[in-house]
């Protein structure tokens, strides 16, 4: 597999990874991402307008946490939302609704203070 040698060669703290369409595959490499690191999942995508949710972002990193400990997890956009100097077909109102469902889901995944987390 030639997730391993590409992880563990990485010199970085953090591993952003896109998996925001079905072309990215699934979860079962970062089964090999070394411990002392931090898989950021790009589960947003900023290539279209499509409505993410929280619910489907939590299940998708609930399955991801089965490779990779909950507390070594992370979400993000899967890149900047202009990735050429075109830009993608996007309004600022559907950047900023992405941003706000990345914040709600962070808060039901991560926030151990919230006694309704997922």
């Amino acid at each position: 597999m030639i997730a391993r040698p590409i992880f563990e060669g990485i010199r970085a703290g953090r591993l952003l990874l896109e998996y925001d369409d079905e072309r990215s595959g699934s979860f079962e490499p970062l089964r090999t991402v070394p411990d002392d690191k931090i898989v950021v999942l790009g589960l947003v995508t900023t290539k279209t307008s499509r409505r993410e949710t929280p619910e489907r972002l939590t299940a998708r990193i609930r399955e991801a946490s089965k490779f990779v400990p909950l507390e070594r997890l992370a979400l993000s956009p899967q890149c900047g939302f202009s990735t050429s100097i075109v830009g993608n077909k996007i309004t600022q109102e559907d950047q900023k609704r992405k941003l706000e469902v990345i914040v709600e889901t962070a808060r039901r995944v991560w926030d151990t203070s919230d006694s309704s987390s997922a």
